[in-house]
């Protein structure tokens, strides 16, 4: 009798090697297959995601470009108000400069040296102005009065002030906002109007 020899000698002849017998591997098989498209499936979104991310970047990048834009006019537009205010505020003080009392015009020159020390300030430079008889005439604008009521002026103007801030001494008048401050009633505020 001849004897039949099976040449895999790992086949052991009871069908265990089979891709049926063995469900394990199948089985593990599938995970792996479903993990890989669950794997692409998420890269996709993630990739997906990115790319949102990197457009919403760029409109966010655009917003805050028109935003600057928009904050920069709107600076522009308050310095043109507050221009406007002090120019209103001269052409009221040209209308009734001849009309003005003394006190009238030292509070108007007050005014006057707040708003340029204010000026300097804004422009990070120290807060003082300064003003001769000329500019003072010039900032009161030229009342018809003699020369040395302005000085006279100018000295009533020093004497409305308590304390170190504003000082008048050889021939000038000086508001220094770093040395002290100046009562509110003598100030003008941010708009230019008198307070």
């Amino acid at each position: 009798m001849v004897g039949v020899t099976n040449s895999d000698p790992a086949d052991r002849g009871d069908g265990a090697d089979s891709p049926a017998a063995n469900p394990g591997e199948e089985s593990l098989e599938t995970t792996v297959q479903e993990l890989s498209a669950r794997m692409d499936a998420l890269s996709k979104q993630v990739s997906g995601l990115r790319e949102e991310l990197h457009d919403e970047r760029e409109q966010r990048g655009k917003l805050e470009g028109e935003l600057e834009a928009r904050d920069e006019r709107i600076d522009e537009l308050e310095a043109e108000v507050a221009r406007l205010d002090a120019r209103t505020d001269i052409l009221e003080v040209v209308e009734n400069a001849d009309k003005m009392s003394g006190k009238q015009r030292a509070v108007t020159l007050v005014q006057h040296l707040h708003r340029a020390a204010k000026a300097r300030e804004r422009r990070d430079e120290p807060p003082a102005a300064t003003v001769d008889r000329d500019e003072a005439e010039e900032a009161l604008h030229f009342p018809d009065i003699d020369r040395t009521t302005i000085y006279r002026d100018m000295e009533r103007a020093a004497r409305l002030i308590d304390g170190n801030a504003l000082k008048y001494e050889n021939g000038e008048l000086r508001l220094d906002l770093d040395t002290g401050t100046l009562p509110r009633k003598y100030t003008a505020d941010e708009e230019g109007e008198n307070l």
